[in-house]
C-alpha cells in the first residue's frame, strides 16, 4: 500500500518546523523514501516517481499525487488514447483525465485510488477518494495549514500536536451506532468519505460528492442478466498478471463469496501463476458446536484441487484481544473487528511464502444482495399474496417456519428510517453506502500492509457494484433461494456443494470460546481498571456481571447476543486510551 502525508500552507512553511514521518507500523521497512518540498508544500510518500510529479505550463503549476491499480491504468491509457503507454506516469495519466473530463471522469475508475492536486496558481488543494473507500484520505487543519494523509496514525502521531477526544464518537462506538464515514476518535482529524472530494481554498475546507451510483430500470432478460453478472465477476478477478505477482493469495473461508473469487480466477489464470488459499479450520472446538463454525468440508471442495496450494491453520489458536496492542499499534485508533485475527494469520502466512498480493472476497453478500429487500418492497407495495408465495418457498428451502422468515426478512426491518426505502434498489443502495465497508477495508488493509501485502477486493469493483444495484429485484431472491442470480452465474465454475449451500458459519462461537480461553487476562485487566471517561458511557458492574456469565456458558452468548460485542468494544477503547491518552490534550478534563 502506498502511504503518504503532506502539509500545505499557501502562506508559507518557511517559519514552521514541520516534521512528517511514516507512522504506519510495518514488519517490512517502508520509509517515506520520496519527498517534495518548497516554500508552500512538504509532501512525503513511499511510492515511486510515477506517483508524485510537478506539472507546469506558462500560467499554471500543479503538484499531482496519484495511486491507481494497473487494471485502471490500462483502461485510462485506452480511454485517453495514450501512445507512449510504457513511460507515462500514473500522476500524469490522472491529470490528463481530470483536465479533459473534470471530476466526472474519475467515475471510469473501477478500483481503489487516491488523487491529489495542489494548484499553486489558484492556491487550492483537491483530494479525491475512490467510490467505496479502498484507499483512505485523512485531513487535519492547523492554523493556515492543512495536513493530508492516507493514514489516521500518520497525523495523530505528529510531533508537537495534541488532539481532543471525540466524545460523540466514543458514545456511538460503545453503543454500536458508529455509522459515520468521516469522523475519527479525535475532533480535529477527519476522513474524506468514499466518492467525495475535499477542497482546501483560502483557509476553508469544502467537502462534496463527485460521484454517485446510477439506478435505472432493467429491461434485460433474466438469462442476459445472469450472463452479464458472470462476465463482470470474471472481469473483476482479472487482475494484472505481470511477473510481479506470480504468486496470488486468496482469503478462503469456503463460503460462497470467497469460493466464487478463487474459482473464477482459477479458470483464467496463466500457467506460470501459483494459487495459494489461506483457510482457517475449527476442528478442535467443542463437538456440539463444531458443525456451526467449521467449514472444512466446503473448503476441501476447492483446496483438494491439484493446482491449489492449500494452507490451513487452526483458528482456535488465534484471537484478536490477546494481541490487542499489536492491532492498536497498526490501526492507530479503536476498531470493531473481532475476527481480525483470521486475516492477520493469513497475511503472515502469505508473507512467509513470498506472496505480495492477496484477493479478498469481502462483502459479496452486500454487493450481490441476498435479495430480501425485494420482500420488503412487496410488503410496502401491498403485494402481499406475492410476498406470501415467496416466503412460503423460502421457508420450504430453508426448512424454517413462514412466521420466522416473515419476522426476520420483513418485520424486523421496518424501522422508521427504513420506511423511506420502499423500493428494493434504493434499500440495496443504502446498504452498499454504509460506512461498514470502508472501515473494514481500512482496518484490514493496514494489517495487510504490515506484512507487505496488497489486498484486492473484486466484489468492490465499481462496475460490478453498479450492475448489481440494477439487477431485477426478483432475480436476487427467487424460488426460495437468496442470491439466486449469483448462484446461477457461478454454475459450472464453483463446486455444487458450495453453490447450493444455505448455511453460514457462526464465528461468534469461536469468539466466545477465545474470550474464555485466551483473552480472559486482558478482559479482566481492562474491566478492573476502566478509564474514568468510559464510566459515563458503560455500566461497568453490569458488564462485569455479563462477562462472568459468559465465562460460565459461552455458547449461550454466541447467538443474537450483544454481550461479546460490548466486551470487545470496551476492551479495545479502554486499552487505546491507556496507550494513547498522552496524545489527547487535557484528557483529565473529560473525567
Amino acid at each position: 500500500m502506498i502511504d503518504f502525508i503532506a502539509c500545505i500552507d499557501f502562506k508559507g512553511l518557511k517559519e514552521k518546523n514541520i516534521n512528517l514521518e511514516l507512522n504506519c507500523h510495518s514488519q517490512k521497512k517502508q520509509d517515506f523514501n520520496n519527498s517534495y518540498k518548497n516554500d508552500y508544500v512538504l509532501f512525503k510518500h513511499n511510492g515511486s516517481n510515477k506517483n508524485l510529479n510537478l506539472y507546469e505550463t506558462k500560467n499554471e503549476k500543479f503538484l499531482v499525487f496519484a495511486t491507481i491499480f494497473e487494471e485502471d491504468r490500462q483502461s485510462l491509457i485506452n480511454k485517453l488514447d495514450i501512445k507512449d503507454d510504457l513511460n507515462i506516469k500514473d500522476s500524469e495519466l490522472m491529470m490528463k483525465l481530470y483536465l479533459k473530463f473534470g471530476a466526472r471522469g474519475l467515475q471510469c475508475l473501477s478500483d481503489g485510488f487516491i488523487f491529489v492536486i495542489i494548484d499553486y496558481a489558484k492556491e487550492k488543494v483537491l483530494a479525491f477518494r475512490d467510490h467505496i473507500g479502498i484507499k483512505n484520505i485523512c485531513y487535519f487543519m492547523s492554523d493556515s495549514s492543512i495536513y493530508l494523509s492516507s493514514s489516521f496514525k500518520n497525523i495523530f502521531n505528529l510531533k508537537d500536536k495534541n488532539f481532543s477526544l471525540n466524545l460523540q464518537k466514543v458514545e456511538n462506538f460503545l453503543n454500536f451506532e458508529d455509522i459515520s464515514n468521516t469522523n475519527t476518535f479525535t475532533n480535529e482529524i477527519n476522513k474524506v468519505s468514499p466518492s467525495h472530494l475535499i477542497e482546501f481554498n483560502q483557509g476553508q475546507i469544502k467537502i462534496s460528492q463527485y460521484s454517485k451510483y446510477k439506478l435505472k430500470k432493467n429491461f434485460v432478460s433474466a438469462d442476459d442478466q445472469i450472463n452479464g453478472l458472470r462476465q463482470l465477476i470474471k472481469k473483476s478477478v482479472s487482475i494484472d498478471r505481470s511477473c510481479k505477482h506470480s504468486k496470488i493469495g486468496f482469503l478462503f473461508s469456503g463460503g460462497l463469496d470467497s469460493s466464487t473469487i478463487i474459482s473464477f480466477f482459477k479458470t483464467i489464470k496463466k500457467i506460470n501463476h501459483e494459487i495459494f488459499s489461506f483457510s482457517s479450520h475449527f476442528k478442535n472446538i467443542d463437538k456440539d458446536v463444531v458443525h456451526l463454525i467449521d467449514e472444512s468440508s466446503y473448503q476441501d471442495e476447492i483446496n483438494k484441487m491439484k493446482d491449489i496450494n492449500s494452507i490451513t491453520f487452526d483458528g482456535g489458536n488465534e484471537s484478536t484481544l490477546s494481541d490487542i496492542d499489536f492491532y492498536l499499534e497498526v490501526v492507530g485508533q479503536p476498531f470493531f473487528f473481532p475476527n481480525l485475527y483470521l486475516s492477520k494469520k493469513s497475511f503472515a502466512l502469505a508473507s512467509d511464502k513470498g506472496i505480495s498480493l492477496v484477493m479478498n472476497g469481502n462483502d459479496g453478500d452486500t454487493v450481490i444482495s441476498h435479495g430480501y429487500e425485494y420482500f420488503q418492497e412487496l410488503f410496502l407495495s401491498f403485494k402481499w399474496i406475492k410476498l406470501f408465495k415467496e416466503i412460503n418457498k423460502t421457508a420450504t428451502v430453508r426448512s424454517q417456519s413462514k412466521r420466522f422468515i416473515l419476522k426476520r426478512t420483513v418485520l424486523e426491518q421496518l424501522s422508521l428510517s427504513n420506511l423511506q426505502f420502499r423500493y428494493a434498489k434504493n434499500k440495496h443502495l443504502k446498504n452498499i453506502s454504509t460506512s461498514n465497508h470502508s472501515k473494514a477495508i481500512e482496518i484490514q488493509s493496514l494489517v495487510a500492509n504490515y506484512y507487505g501485502i496488497e489486498e484486492r477486493y473484486p466484489f468492490y469493483n465499481r462496475e460490478l457494484i453498479e450492475y448489481c444495484l440494477n439487477i431485477s429485484p426478483n432475480l436476487k431472491n427467487k424460488d426460495g433461494h437468496s442470491r439466486y442470480i449469483l448462484k446461477e452465474a457461478i454454475k459450472g465454475v464453483v463446486p455444487e456443494k458450495i453453490r447450493k449451500r444455505h448455511s453460514k458459519s457462526n464465528l461468534a462461537h469461536a469468539l466466545c470460546k477465545n474470550f474464555v480461553e485466551k483473552d480472559s487476562k486482558i478482559i479482566d485487566q481492562e474491566l478492573s481498571s476502566p478509564n474514568k471517561i468510559l464510566r459515563g458511557y458503560v455500566a461497568i458492574d453490569d458488564l462485569k456481571s455479563s462477562w462472568n456469565s459468559l465465562k460460565e456458558n459461552p455458547r449461550k452468548y454466541a447467538t443474537r447476543s450483544y454481550v461479546p460485542s460490548k466486551i470487545f468494544s470496551f476492551v479495545v477503547l479502554n486499552r487505546w486510551l491507556r496507550i494513547s491518552g498522552h496524545k489527547i490534550k487535557k484528557l483529565e478534563k473529560y473525567t
